[in-house]
């Protein structure tokens, strides 16, 4: 139903009415058949008098849109702009807000809040989903490489099969708590919180030296894509670009379409408000040790940036 291979235009015509989005956005929602969000009755009255339809439950009369429960929820913006922006986000660059604003002729403060959004539904895809089987976790950073103040301390983790390539990537920023300020290092906390948030625990080996060949090109590539789409990105909104690039990487992994997988999200994770979305939250600010420098951990030497 949704070939990522489309064409912006070709997408756009495809999807060039309220009614043919409203309806894509009812499947996405309801794959199996609509239920009634408070009592799960699966029939109901189609409602047509406003902008978008209304679905009544034919048992307890409650009424939902096909917005409610969703990214979109209380958005005044056309689900066509909706539409074409998961479209651009989608495709394998991804897009800014101030390109996305131009593209879908909105104001920039909407297209940052629609693209935000969009991130925050990849963010819940990407915490349904932990790495399994054998993980590999490795210390990486971002940021400029000449100065090492300005970079951030990251975690990547990926799952590997038998050839020692991967199937799934996670990149993830650790918590302040977890950093020793007076080393400069991701404290041994920090590691195993990644392990028990984002993985399954099976089968995990952290590293001590050199960044795991399968996981290298990775880190050169979420940093250009970083760099090049953005011109860099702040601590502050840093992981939900991070999550941004591997839900599409890991589709890709998979061979799997990440346009309605990005739809499926998007129809099934609630708003939050743009308060919620700029609120301030805890970031490392002070500086960060050179490249190949070292730290002991457990009586062994871990390289904590390479190269």
């Amino acid at each position: 139903m949704f070939p990522d291979h489309l064409t912006f235009e070709a997408f756009s015509q495809q999807f060039n009415s309220e009614q043919a989005c409203a309806e894509a956005l009812f499947e996405a929602r309801w794959p199996d058949g609509f239920r009634c969000l408070t009592c799960r009755h699966p029939h109901f009255y189609l409602i047509l008098t406003r902008r978008l339809p209304l679905y009544e439950c034919c048992s307890c009369r409650h009424q939902t849109s096909v917005i409610a429960g969703t990214i979109m929820e209380g958005s005044s913006t056309l689900l066509t702009r909706w539409f074409q922006a998961m479209f651009l986000i989608s495709r394998p660059s991804g897009i800014s807000a101030s390109r996305l604003s131009q593209v879908i002729q909105v104001t920039y403060k909407t297209a940052w809040l629609i693209a935000r959004k969009i991130r925050h539904a990849l963010q819940q895809a990407d915490e349904a989903d932990p790495l399994t089987g054998v993980v590999r976790v490795d210390p990486i950073s971002y940021g400029y490489t000449y100065y090492s103040e300005a970079q951030q301390p990251l975690l990547i983790g990926g799952s590997l099969d038998e050839r020692d390539e991967p199937q799934q990537v996670k990149i993830k920023q650790p918590d302040p708590s977890h950093v020793n300020n007076a080393l400069r290092w991701i404290e041994k906390s920090g590691v195993q919180a990644f392990v028990n948030d984002h993985t399954d625990g099976e089968a995990v080996t952290v590293s001590r030296g050199k960044l795991h060949p399968a996981l290298n090109p990775i880190k050169w590539k979420v940093t250009a894509w970083l760099n090049n789409t953005f011109q860099g990105i702040g601590a502050k909104h840093l992981q939900a670009y991070l999550d941004e690039f591997c839900f599409r990487l890991n589709l890709k992994l998979r061979h799997a379409p990440v346009f309605s997988q990005l739809l499926h999200w998007c129809a099934v994770t609630p708003t939050l408000t743009y308060k919620d979305l700029t609120r301030s939250k805890p970031v490392l600010t002070v500086p960060w040790v050179v490249w190949g420098s070292k730290a002991k951990w457990k009586g062994k030497y871990l390289t904590l940036w390479n190269a």
